[in-house]
């Protein structure tokens, strides 16, 4: 009796696990042509992302584009190089490099305590004397912490999309003073000394781009546009879904569900919309000495390691293949950023010293399924191919 229930239990797990490889096999693709263009495309046509641009450089030129699948489903437009993408958080280290521009032109000092520049008071209700700095936003050491329920019921999502209404100096006092109506001590702030310990911040970020139109007189959209856009050559990169000229954008997707192309208060933290041809121009601006919008010395300070056990700089991050569980590959040379939001998902990275880095723009989340499999095993042979 005890021999036959073993021989079932065998047959049982054998039919499992032959199901589970039918499984893997029909949603992971484990081919590996050398053409790389067929390559990205075999991984994506298991996935149920729409489209993905790809800019690879090397010595700070382009070497080439890679473009995948659909801008827009429905209306049959496909991605090309040139297609526009919101690019959520990887729109942090734009905001961080203007940031760096007022420091250079000595309009303001990293160590200032943030309401040398603001209209309102900003401080960590459980550490009230402690001054919140500039540095503390850019490395996120502020202790200024994101309240989801508040930013979530912000995105223009569900009210159908376009620019919020809210002006990010309305949402600032709103969420970071005493009276404001989004002022919560428990929600919005942590319980960490401001300067001493990483915590993500989105709000923080939103604060950032205040701050610029503070000191600059302009909008943060006008001012960015001005002083990195125009002098990079990236003309088809906004941050205003109002701005906007081109047709060509991608719109982002939900499990092939197309979403509205929105936006939030915080804008300078997440809602920059570019293509693989102009952000490549602002990767290579990082180093690129006759093509920069920064000192060489402004851009090592902005690279120096701060908080997060030093994989934190000043906008940057050495982490960021960390954050995607792909450790391995990261050799500790490597800055970049990651972005994600509901239908989006974007990474650049780049090497100073190599002066190698790539673009990888996508209309759609990287979710917890067995297909986002095929999504890593391109990112990590686009990496290699980039020789970071």
């Amino acid at each position: 009796m005890i021999k036959k229930s073993t021989k079932i239990l065998g047959v049982l797990i054998l039919s499992i696990l032959i199901i589970a490889s039918i499984i893997i096999a029909l949603k992971v693709d484990f081919s590996n042509p050398e053409d790389l263009e067929k390559f990205v495309h075999n991984k994506m046509n298991k996935t149920n992302v729409p489209g993905v641009s790809i800019a690879i450089i090397k010595d700070n030129k382009v070497d080439r584009y890679i473009s995948y699948g659909y801008a827009n489903i429905a209306e049959g437009k496909k991605v090309n190089q040139d297609t526009v993408f919101q690019i959520a958080s990887l729109s942090k280290v734009v905001t961080a490099t203007a940031i760096m521009q007022l420091y250079e032109k000595e309009k303001l000092n990293l160590d200032d305590d943030i309401n040398k520049y603001l209209p309102f008071s900003v401080f960590n209700p459980n550490f009230p004397n402690e001054p919140i700095t500039i540095k503390m936003l850019l490395d996120h050491t502020s202790g200024i912490n994101d309240n989801w329920d508040v930013l979530d019921s912000l995105y223009t999502i569900d009210s159908g999309g376009g620019d919020s209404e809210i002006s990010i100096g309305e949402f600032s006092k709103e969420y970071l003073e005493v009276s404001g109506k989004w002022y919560s001590v428990e929600e919005n702030f942590t319980e960490n000394k401001p300067g001493t310990t990483f915590v993500y911040s989105n709000v923080g970020y939103g604060l950032l781009g205040y701050i610029i139109e503070q000191i600059s007189e302009q909008p943060f959209d006008q001012y960015t546009k001005n002083n990195i856009f125009k002098p990079l050559g990236m003309s088809e990169t906004e941050w205003l879904h109002k701005n906007m000229t081109t047709e060509n954008f991608a719109s982002p997707y939900d499990n092939q569900k197309e979403l509205p192309r929105y936006s939030f208060p915080t804008y300078p933290d997440g809602s920059l919309k570019t293509n693989a041809v102009d952000f490549s121009k602002f990767l290579v601006s990082m180093s690129d000495k006759s093509n920069t919008i920064l000192k060489p010395e402004t851009i090592k300070e902005m690279l120096s390691p701060q908080s997060n056990d030093g994989k934190q700089t000043l906008g940057w991050s050495y982490s960021s293949l960390d954050d995607i569980f792909m450790k391995k590959l990261n050799n500790g040379d490597i800055v970049g950023h990651t972005g994600s939001d509901p239908g989006e998902f974007s990474i650049a990275l780049y090497n100073p010293e190599k002066k190698n880095g790539l673009v990888i723009f996508m209309n759609q989340q990287m979710g917890l399924k067995l297909q986002t499999i095929n999504i890593y095993f391109m990112i990590k042979r686009i990496v290699n191919e980039a020789d970071l």
